[in-house]
């Protein structure tokens, strides 16, 4: 997987594949209990618009990339990228789907 790939993976799908659904959604926001630390109330948000994500809590955010530094406490993008990868092999980049036109019988 490249970077770009994984950057055009939707963060709601990739936490959704980590076992982390939305508590409420308010406009473009989703907001979740924290993937980072224990919390009684969520903090966390995705911005959906802009595939996006800050914790308040940690006051830290990024793309996917600067989630799986923090979720797997490593800054080699390499590993970052195999564990992003392995996490989600049934989610397809936007990028690489394929819209074909349908065939029509003639």
């Amino acid at each position: 997987m490249t970077i770009e790939e994984s950057k055009n993976i939707k963060l709601a799908d990739y936490l959704h594949s980590l076992g982390y659904n939305p508590i409420k959604q308010q406009g473009n926001s989703l907001w979740y209990k924290s993937p980072l630390r224990e919390e009684q109330e969520p903090s966390f948000k995705v911005n959906t618009d802009r595939n996006l994500w800050y914790d308040f809590g940690v006051g830290k955010g990024g793309n996917i990339i600067a989630l799986a530094q923090e979720l797997y406490a490593s800054d080699s993008l390499p590993y970052l990228l195999d564990r992003i990868a392995e996490q989600s092999p049934s989610i397809r980049p936007l990028s690489l789907i394929h819209i074909s036109e349908p065939t029509r019988p003639y």
